[in-house]
């Protein structure tokens, strides 16, 4: 039986040659590169592309992705996300490192190191101006640090932070000298030598590209970069990063010459919005199979110039097609950022096709 899915064509052999790009770059300068996988929901066929193409390991924001690759690819795991307290034992089981940010937590989790007879790597979170998770305060920092060298099942591996994500806040050669400047007090201060000092994600990469990144750095997490070749400093093209990754497909369901201004009393639309229309006369409209359900309808662009998307319901996305000479059942393909990407491959009715 058919079933009306809308498409998402992923080319694994794009995903390895920007993954490869990357590591190579970082290995000149002496960083390790992570792939992230959060994006793909965990996908083993992904990962284990990153693994070929030389990244350090794999990285993934939930343990359920984390479970579901380490049943088939080989790689050391970190958790990106701040540990749930209820799932400490899974997190144990199955991510090598974690990365952390309360004292509650690295009890918790030292605790179910003990019980299951492991030993768990922590990197402590720093803030260093995004404000989303990390330690700010620096007596604290040093608190936390002190306690977890006397727990006996947890290893301090390094420290991180992270950057433009949540505050928009872009790293720069000073704002990584400052990190550094703490990372080198921590270790003068505890007499220790921390072998990771993870220092952010994608829009890092253009200090990287530049050989900006302060020697002492030896880490970045990287998903958007590798997955859709793009830096999120800037949204630039990576040099020499293919942007062909994936490709999502939708099939025209009904097309229709109609006014380009709803008539009648206009009050909110489906979701709570008030929408606001540009009058362009009678123009020819086509109702494609996918929604809101499926995809961010703003983090898509048509491949064809000038088809214009108009906006989306939960189940239909409506797209000004002009003069193509397009009939019901054709396909209509587009392009997505980051977005619109982590929305279809959330999507369980957006079917996932891969190509090479």
């Amino acid at each position: 039986m058919n079933i009306c899915s809308p498409l998402l064509e992923i080319s694994l052999k794009a995903i390895y040659h920007n993954a490869k790009l990357i590591v190579e770059k970082g290995r000149e300068m002496g960083v390790y590169i992570d792939g992230v996988t959060k994006v793909s929901l965990g996908d083993p066929k992904i990962a284990d592309i990153l693994v070929k193409a030389g990244v350090r390991g794999l990285s993934d924001s939930r343990i359920e992705s984390i479970k579901r690759m380490k049943e088939e690819v080989e790689a050391e795991y970190t958790l990106i996300r701040l540990p749930c307290l209820s799932q400490v034992e899974e997190i144990v089981k199955y991510a090598d490192i974690s990365l952390n940010s309360e004292i509650k937590t690295l009890r918790a989790l030292n605790a179910s190191s003990k019980k299951l007879g492991k030993r768990h790597k922590i990197i402590i979170m720093v803030e260093m101006g995004d404000i989303r998770e990390g330690i700010w305060n620096r007596d604290e920092l040093m608190e936390i640090i002190r306690e977890i060298l006397k727990m006996e099942n947890l290893d301090l591996y390094g420290l991180g932070t992270n950057f433009t994500c949540f505050g928009g806040v872009i790293p720069t050669v000073e704002t990584y000298w400052e990190f550094v400047d703490l990372v080198e007090k921590i270790e003068e201060t505890f007499s220790i030598n921390l072998p990771l000092i993870s220092a952010g994600n994608s829009s890092s990469i253009p200090l990287l590209f530049e050989g900006k990144i302060p020697k002492k750095i030896n880490h970045l997490r990287i998903g958007e970069g590798i997955m859709l070749g793009k830096d999120t400093a800037f949204r630039k093209h990576i040099p020499g990063a293919r942007l062909d990754t994936f490709r999502f497909i939708g099939e025209i369901l009904e097309i229709k010459e109609k006014p380009s201004v709803p008539w009648g009393i206009i009050n909110e639309d489906a979701f709570g919005h008030k929408p606001s229309f540009v009058d362009k006369g009678i123009r020819r409209r086509a109702l494609l199979n996918f929604g809101r359900q499926d995809i961010d309808p703003q983090g898509i662009t048509p491949e064809l110039p000038g088809i214009e998307v108009l906006g989306a319901t939960s189940d239909y996305t409506v797209v000004d097609i002009g003069d193509y000479d397009f009939k019901v059942g054709d396909n209509l393909s587009f392009s997505l950022n980051y977005s619109a990407l982590l929305q279809a491959f959330t999507s369980p009715y957006v079917k996932k096709i891969y190509k090479d």
